[in-house]
């Protein structure tokens, strides 16, 4: 003999017929039915009765408890550990917390660790950068600023800014992340604080920024001192191919005017940076296109046109 299984459609047919039955014992106590007389009016059990009463009297409903799926694989405890854990190393991967929380015990899989940190309000992110400040740093930043806090914008017109950026055929170099919550982006403990490190093709010395300063510089600076009827300042920072003994002379002997001092780590008070971010992002839909350094240049010739037009 072939014993068929119920259907879905007579399952959920069923559990329709017993959620009004509930509902028919609630509406029947309610108006001081007797528990014989609702099993009578409902087609079921006294004892039937007896437990959905006794239900409404607990929880105000009716309705059985329904079931809350698959226990949990942290408790209240194991998400404050979690917790502790990444706070305590906010830059570590998905698998070295993974690793970390197995030695309590804990084994979950990879996108279960994922979903508990987001449960207890933790994403990864891109984290800031910043560059790397001693107290001297911060008491020069400090005086230049109050030095020219009453400048006003003509005299902010007269300065010439210089910086330098790096790009890459490849592509931005992307960044750290790390692990925090929602207004914790500028904590000191999430921050990556920089220090200049950088290989070149070859030696900027002062020989070849001196050179720099005479082929390319120099004869666009005259020429624009000459149109604007001016003195401009000239700006750039003190690295030691910009200060060094050979550079100030040929400066000095072509009469180009500085800032008395500029001071280290100090990028964030040049508004050139912020070109650099624009820059990149004008090209960063050619970048399927850029195969070689050549490539690049021509991008960024490009890119530099529009952005200054």
């Amino acid at each position: 003999m072939t014993i068929s299984k119920p259907s879905n459609t007579t399952h959920t047919t069923n559990l329709k017929r017993e959620e009004k039955n509930y509902w028919d014992v609630y509406w029947l106590h309610k108006v001081n039915f007797s528990m014989s007389h609702i099993s009578e009016e409902v087609g079921i059990p006294k004892a039937t009765v007896q437990g959905i009463i006794k239900r409404i009297k607990e929880s105000e409903s009716p309705l059985p408890e329904r079931p809350k799926g698959a226990p949990k694989k942290m408790n209240d405890r194991d998400l404050k550990r979690l917790e502790t854990i990444t706070r305590s190393e906010p830059f570590a991967s998905y698998d070295k917390i993974n690793i970390e929380i197995k030695l309590h015990h804990i084994d979950i899989c990879r996108a279960t660790l994922i979903h508990y940190l987001r449960q207890i309000g933790f994403g990864s992110y891109f984290a800031a950068h910043k560059p790397w400040l001693t107290e001297v740093h911060k008491k020069k930043r400090l005086r230049w600023v109050k030095e020219r806090i009453y400048w006003t914008t003509e005299q902010w017109r007269g300065a010439v800014w210089s910086d330098e950026s790096r790009f890459t055929v490849e592509g931005n170099d992307g960044g750290v992340r790390v692990l925090l919550k929602v207004g914790e982006r500028y904590k000191k403990d999430h921050i990556v604080e920089t220090t200049k490190w950088v290989f070149v093709d070859g030696n900027v010395d002062q020989t070849a920024y001196v050179n720099i300063l005479a082929s390319k510089f120099h004869p666009w600076f005259t020429e624009l001192c000459e149109k604007e009827d001016r003195v401009f300042i000239f700006q750039e920072d003190g690295a030691s191919c910009h200060i060094g003994t050979y550079t100030t002379w040929w400066k000095n002997t072509h009469s180009i005017r500085r800032f008395d001092y500029w001071p280290a780590q100090s990028p964030d008070l040049n508004p050139i940076e912020h070109i650099w971010h624009s820059l990149e992002a004008l090209i960063s839909d050619k970048r399927a296109r850029i195969n070689n350094v050549d490539d690049l240049k021509a991008c960024l010739e490009v890119a530099s046109i529009k952005l200054l037009d």
